[in-house]
């Protein structure tokens, strides 16, 4: 199966329908071909069925979350990957179910997933520089932050929040808001575009700018830097294109006097291949 195609069906469906961990599976498969999604999806399951037994008989949503935790965390193992944070693989989700190793955002879609099999509500939280879950309570939510393997108070999350933004930024509500599965795959993809830009592989930025794009078409910033990128890569007709319709819609962007030199350059450089 063209692991981009089935990426773009997936994420063409109502949001409440997009399969979270199949659709970041894809990701994988674009990139490494030999990935199997079935095979890594039936492991998501015997997660689920291996934890299913120790929920038996528990009614209270707190401690069905403090055993999952337990179960995750503890029997399952899985964990922040601190000692090699940047590695590619920790944002490809069949790596991160094979090692049991990850980032924020990777651990906590398994997280996702191994909850909803378990009949538990759990959404995904975009907090400020590092990615957290949710499982709402008759009293309040329940945050888990699946990379350090615990759950978080009030407290833990204004000191989470001063160490990656800064002693000046206030916690507040809108932090702690759900975040839709788009944007979770969006930061999947993103945080691969970082690291394949730090290397240089610019056609694998490229190709995370591409679906980035796909998920988010009213992104603008995005649709700048895959015109960028297409530029990078000595692309000048689709290169301009995109920087076309970025200055388009944004004519007044901080860019625009650099941009405007740029798309000048590519309409050149498209009348020469012409």
């Amino acid at each position: 199966m063209n692991a981009r195609h089935r990426f773009q069906e997936l994420i063409s469906r109502p949001e409440q329908d997009i399969p979270l961990a199949e659709t970041a599976l894809w990701i994988s498969a674009e990139a490494r071909p030999s990935v199997d999604v079935e095979h890594w999806l039936n492991e998501i399951d015997g997660i689920a069925d291996r934890i299913a037994p120790e929920l038996e008989g528990l009614t209270s949503t707190h401690q069905r979350v403090e055993v999952l935790n337990r179960c995750l965390f503890n029997q399952e193992g899985f964990q922040g990957n601190e000692d090699d944070y940047a590695n590619p693989a920790n944002s490809f989700l069949d790596s991160v179910l094979e090692t049991r190793q990850g980032i924020p955002i990777t651990l906590s879609i398994i997280y996702l997933e191994v909850a909803r099999k378990l009949a538990i509500s759990a959404a995904g939280v975009g907090f400020p520089g590092h990615f957290l879950v949710k499982v709402e309570t008759g009293e309040g939510p329940i945050l888990v932050d699946p990379f350090f393997g615990r759950t978080l108070s009030q407290e833990d999350c204004e000191d989470l929040l001063r160490r990656v933004a800064g002693e000046e930024v206030a916690l507040t509500p809108p932090m702690l808001d759900a975040t839709p599965k788009r944007e979770i795959l969006q930061r999947v993809l993103r945080n691969l575009k970082l690291i394949y830009l730090r290397e240089k592989q610019f056609e694998d930025a490229l190709s995370c700018s591409d679906r980035i794009v796909d998920l988010a078409q009213d992104d603008l910033s995005e649709l700048r830097d895959r015109g960028l990128l297409y530029r990078e890569l000595e692309c000048a007709a689709p290169a301009l294109d995109d920087l076309e319709r970025f200055m388009e819609f944004w004519p007044d962007n901080p860019d625009a006097a650099t941009l405007s030199g740029v798309i000048e350059e590519l309409r050149q450089a498209v009348q020469r291949i012409n």
